[in-house]
C-alpha cells in the first residue's frame, strides 16, 4: 500500500473533475468519506487496494500501465508542438492522429497529457470551442498538478483562447507571466511573442507591437522558423498600414511575397494577396487592388473578397462585375462579422449613389457591431462615410467621423 504519485494523483483529479463531479459525490457513490478521497487525490495517504480498484471501476482507468504510455505521450505533446509552431501539423499528422489515442493512453496516467495535446492544438488553431472551453477551465483548476513543461503548454493554450476570445487584456497578462514565471525556451516564446504582437496591434500600440513583433522575429530566426518569419512579417506589414504609412507596408508585402516564394512558403498565399489589394486599395490604386483580389480568389473566397473586389469593380465602372460580387458575397463564407452589412451597403450604393438607406446601413453597422469588428473594417466604414457626407457637403459629420477613424499610435 502506498500514496498516490503525482501521474496518479492528477489522473483521478482531471477524470473527477472532466465528469463534472465533486469530491463529495465521488465519495458518496465509492461509499468513501469526503475527506479520504480528498487525501488521496492530495497525496496526503495509502492507498488501498480496494480504493484503488474502485477508482479504477469508477473512471475507467488502469494504475498498472504506470508511466510507460505517459512517456510516449509527452514525446508526442513535444513533437506536436513543434510542429504547430513552425506550422508543419497537418503535413505529419492527420486530424485523427491528433484526436484519437489508443486504450492504453486514454485508461493510463497518459490520458491528460492527450486532452492536453488536443486543447494546444485547438487553441491555437481555432477549433473545437466548446472542447477548448471545457478543458481551460478543468487544466486551470489542476493547474498545480501540472509539471512546469506542461503548465507553459497550458498557458500557451489559454492565451490563445482568450487572444481569439478578444480578451485581451487577461492574454496579455498571461504572457508577462510565463515570460517572467518559465524558463525561456524560444520555440514557446517565439508563439508568444507573436501573440502579443497581435494583441498590440489591436489595442493601437505601435512601439509595443514593434518590439514584439522584432523579438517574436528574433527568436524564430534563431530556430529557423521560416513559416513563422512569414506571418510575422505579414504583422509588420499591416502596422504599417494601421498607422496610415501605405506605400511602406506595399514595399513590406512585396519583400514578404518575394521572402515567401523563395523560400517556397505557400501557406499565406491567400493573406499576402489579399493584403497586397487591399494597401493598393488605401492608396486609391483599384485596378491593382482588384487584380490582387482576384488573384487570391484563386486560392479561395470569402465575404472579403467579394465587398473589396466588387466596391473596386464599382469605382472603375464595372457594374456587371459588381453585382456578380455582390450575388457571390452573400454566398460565400463569412470572413468578418462586418462583411454582410459592406456587401448590402454596395448593393444600395449600386442602385442609388449616396443615398439615404446606404448611410444607415453604414451608421447601423458601426452602432451594432463597431467594439467588436476589426480595427481596418471600422476604419473603412468610418472613410465610406465620410466621403458619403462629402459629397452631399455636411463637413460637420466629415470633422465627426474624421475624428472616429483610429491609427496606431505613433510617434511620427
Amino acid at each position: 500500500m502506498e500514496k498516490f504519485n503525482l501521474n496518479e494523483r492528477r489522473l483521478v483529479t482531471f477524470k473527477r473533475k472532466e465528469l463534472g463531479l465533486t469530491v463529495g459525490q465521488v465519495a458518496d457513490e465509492l461509499h468513501m468519506s469526503k475527506s479520504n478521497l480528498s487525501r488521496i487525490e492530495n497525496g496526503k495517504i495509502m492507498v488501498s487496494e480496494d480504493n484503488r480498484e474502485l477508482l479504477e471501476t469508477r473512471f475507467s482507468i488502469n494504475f498498472s500501465l504506470e508511466d510507460k504510455y505517459y512517456y510516449l505521450t509527452l514525446e508526442k505533446l513535444n513533437k506536436v508542438t513543434e510542429l504547430l509552431i513552425f506550422y508543419k501539423l497537418f503535413d505529419e499528422y492527420s486530424r485523427n492522429q491528433v484526436d484519437n489515442a489508443n486504450q492504453y493512453v486514454l485508461q493510463s496516467v497518459a490520458y491528460p497529457v492527450h486532452i492536453l495535446l488536443r486543447l494546444l492544438v485547438y487553441s491555437v488553431k481555432y477549433m473545437e470551442w466548446k472542447f477548448v472551453t471545457k478543458y481551460i477551465a478543468i487544466f486551470n483548476s489542476i493547474i498545480d498538478l501540472l509539471e512546469p513543461s506542461l503548465q507553459k503548454i497550458f498557458y500557451i493554450s489559454k492565451i490563445s483562447f482568450l487572444y481569439f476570445n478578444k480578451d485581451y487584456n487577461k492574454s496579455l497578462s498571461l504572457c508577462m507571466y510565463v515570460e517572467e514565471n518559465y524558463n525561456p525556451e524560444p520555440l514557446l516564446d517565439s508563439y508568444i511573442y507573436h501573440v502579443k504582437s497581435m494583441i498590440y496591434i489591436c489595442l493601437g500600440d505601435q512601439d509595443l507591437t514593434v518590439r514584439s513583433i522584432n523579438r517574436a522575429i528574433e527568436l524564430s530566426t534563431s530556430i529557423g522558423n521560416s513559416p513563422r518569419l512569414v506571418a510575422l512579417n505579414i504583422l509588420k506589414g499591416n502596422s504599417l498600414r494601421l498607422r496610415g504609412k501605405y506605400k511602406e507596408a506595399l514595399v513590406e508585402n512585396n519583400k514578404n511575397l518575394e521572402y515567401a516564394n523563395t523560400n517556397h512558403i505557400h501557406i499565406y498565399d491567400y493573406t499576402l494577396l489579399k493584403n497586397r489589394g487591399w494597401t493598393y486599395y488605401l492608396l486609391n490604386n483599384y485596378e491593382s487592388a482588384l487584380k490582387y483580389y482576384q488573384e487570391a480568389e484563386k486560392i479561395g473566397l470569402d465575404d472579403d473578397i467579394c465587398f473589396i473586389a466588387g466596391l473596386c469593380s464599382y469605382r472603375l465602372g464595372l457594374r456587371k462585375q459588381c453585382k456578380d460580387y455582390i450575388i457571390k458575397g452573400r454566398k460565400t463564407k463569412n470572413a468578418g462579422i462586418a462583411f454582410p452589412y459592406l456587401i448590402d451597403w454596395l448593393e444600395l450604393t449600386l442602385n442609388k449613389r449616396y443615398s439615404i438607406k446606404a448611410e444607415n446601413k453604414l451608421l447601423y453597422c458601426l452602432k451594432k457591431m463597431g467594439n467588436k469588428m476589426h480595427i481596418d473594417s471600422r476604419n473603412n466604414i468610418c472613410r465610406l462615410l465620410i466621403e458619403h457626407y462629402t459629397f452631399h457637403n455636411d463637413f460637420d459629420k466629415v470633422k465627426e467621423f474624421e475624428s472616429k477613424l483610429k491609427y496606431m499610435d505613433t510617434d511620427d
